[in-house]
């Protein structure tokens, strides 16, 4: 191997600037996050893409005088934000060829070692030392060829992978993902500490009512609360293991028939499932008082963003609960948030590759489409529509682009199973365009077992796979790409971004006429064509914190 020095890697740039250089790094760890993360890059391999030629320096190399350097190239990686984190990194130019292969399936296994796998590569396995963070009693020839492997197989996916336009949004996405981890979100240890009481107190509370009426188990667990309820002459379904069920479902839909046990359960449950997953963990992932969410932009089958460390698109975002808990969570500039969402982007989404008149003429008219559908299905005046028939109305349109059937309708709708399918099928009779649209993608992922956005991003159904969430991979991931197209354009116009939840982007400080601008401008221009039909539409509001918006 050919040692690289920095005349070396100077002579190599100036020689071919316009050439984009492969980069892979080797960590003590998985948490590199912040400027003061834990953990970080020890060892760093370069190759000029396509040259095979691949260069390894240390951390110390890297930082006395590679730094400056590769800041000016375009870099390849797989899972290149984790790299980018790992060195603090900001490259001009970035494509992953992770977000590549989950363009092309968002249902494939995209890490290195499976990709690896199915192309028949026969590379090198993670050593042992590297899974236990112990990088730093590694040999150094071991460590080096494997990380040299790493960097080639990257360069083989790169040319492997049939690039296409699109996919240059997802490399910018990362760029304003990694620019938004890099911020965090201030946690206030105060607010934190009144919300663990007041939940605590909840938890008490139910768990006292609960003892009140004989329950001496534990309400978190299936045996001992299916025990308790059937003692008390409840009946409760059997699972196709022969199993008494007491999920969340069943007991939601006995607590909407006004049974009070079930109740008590589920706000047990509830509240013991926020302090477990939220209030006792946060203080301890948070640093110098900072959480550093991770924002996974490929980790879902529709498209969708998700959250992990720790995951905030878990927080009820109704209730006083949720209120509370996103009232511990501010800028860590301390100058407020602003929060932005869409209005019903999915509804407009579906409304517009339908082609739908009933739901076209409800937004373009700033109608209710809810009621407007209520309205059509019942032949009522929209004056005439009641809250319950509104109701029912939103729970269809919303769960039939989920692939909501007959039997989940019901519980929804509190009815038995014959009433929402008759629901169902009166919706579908008085709205020919979507349903027949509906057909239409379920029919094309039958026949060819794929669906895409409208970006081309694709899922590929396997043999034994499902194809009912296909309407949700088409509705949800465009939708997904309209917040994709948005966090860029926020991100490009200069606003710090802090969050991303949903259809929610959170922003430091009072932008809120720009972010609004912003947002409905970015998802009106993604795709004229298909979506022109209806105008996408979003609301901001600013606070002290993130509960406050």
């Amino acid at each position: 191997m050919i040692e690289l020095t920095k005349e070396r890697l100077e002579a190599l740039v100036n020689a071919d600037p316009q050439r984009k250089w492969v980069l892979d790094t080797e960590t003590d760890g998985l948490d590199v996050i912040g400027t003061d993360a834990p953990h970080g890059a020890h060892w760093i391999g370069l190759m000029p893409q396509g040259t095979g030629h691949c260069f390894v320096i240390s951390r110390r190399e890297f930082d006395e005088w590679a730094r400056p350097i590769v800041e000016q190239m375009h870099l390849i990686g797989h899972n290149l934000l984790f790299d980018m984190h790992a060195l603090n990194l900001t490259p001009a130019g970035y494509t992953d060829t992770m977000l590549g292969s989950y363009f092309i399936n968002t249902s494939s296994r995209i890490g290195m070692d499976s990709i690896a796998k199915r192309l028949g590569y026969p590379k090198i396995e993670t050593p042992d030392a590297l899974k236990k963070g112990q990088i730093a009693y590694m040999d150094k020839a071991e460590l080096t060829d494997y990380l040299v492997d790493d960097v080639r197989f990257t360069d083989i996916m790169y040319q492997k992978i049939n690039w296409q336009p699109n996919m240059e949004l997802d490399m910018r996405v990362g760029q304003a993902i990694y620019s938004m981890e890099s911020r965090g979100v201030r946690l206030l240890g105060d607010r934190l500490s009144k919300a663990h009481a007041e939940l605590l107190g909840i938890v008490d509370k139910t768990l006292q009512e609960l003892r009140d009426v004989g329950m001496e188990g534990d309400p978190n667990s299936p045996k001992q609360v299916a025990a308790f309820l059937m003692s008390k002459g409840r009946k409760l379904p059997i699972t196709d293991k022969g199993n008494v069920s007491t999920s969340k479902l069943v007991l939601q839909r006995m607590a909407d028939k006004g049974d009070d046990l079930a109740a008590k359960v589920l706000a047990y449950r509830k509240a013991i499932k926020l302090d477990s997953s939220f209030l006792k963990p946060l203080p301890k992932i948070a640093r110098n008082g900072v959480l550093y969410p991770q924002t996974n932009i490929s980790g879902t089958v529709t498209g969708r963003f998700s959250c992990s460390k720790p995951n905030l698109q878990q927080i009820p975002k109704r209730g006083a609960l949720g209120k509370s808990l996103r009232r511990c969570m501010t800028s860590v500039s301390g100058t407020g948030v602003t929060a932005c969402d869409y209005s019903q982007v999915e509804l407009r989404v579906a409304a517009a590759m339908a082609d739908e008149p009933t739901l076209l003429d409800a937004f373009a008219n700033g109608g209710d489409p809810h009621t407007e559908v209520a309205a059509k299905m019942l032949g009522k005046k929209v004056e005439d529509i009641t809250p319950d028939e509104r109701y029912k109305a939103k729970a269809v349109n919303f769960g039939i682009l989920n692939g909501m059937g007959a039997r989940r309708l019901a519980i929804e709708l509190k009815s038995d199973y014959d009433e929402a399918n008759r629901f169902l099928s009166e919706y579908k009779r008085n709205l020919p365009h979507l349903s027949a649209w509906m057909e239409g993608v379920w029919r094309q992922a039958e026949t060819f077992g794929i669906v895409r956005t409208l970006s081309g991003r694709t899922r590929v159904f396997a043999g034994d796979d499902s194809t009912r969430p296909s309407i949700s991979v088409v509705v949800q991931g465009t939708a997904a790409e309209l917040i994709r197209h948005a966090i860029v354009g926020a991100h490009e116009a200069g606003l710090p971004l802090m969050l991303s939840v949903h259809d929610e982007i959170l922003v430091e400080g009072d932008h809120r006429n720009q972010l609004k601008e912003i947002m409905e401008d970015c998802a009106n221009k993604a795709f004229p064509g298909a979506l022109g039909r209806v105008s996408f539409t979003a609301e901001a509001t600013y606070g002290e914190t993130w509960g406050d918006t």
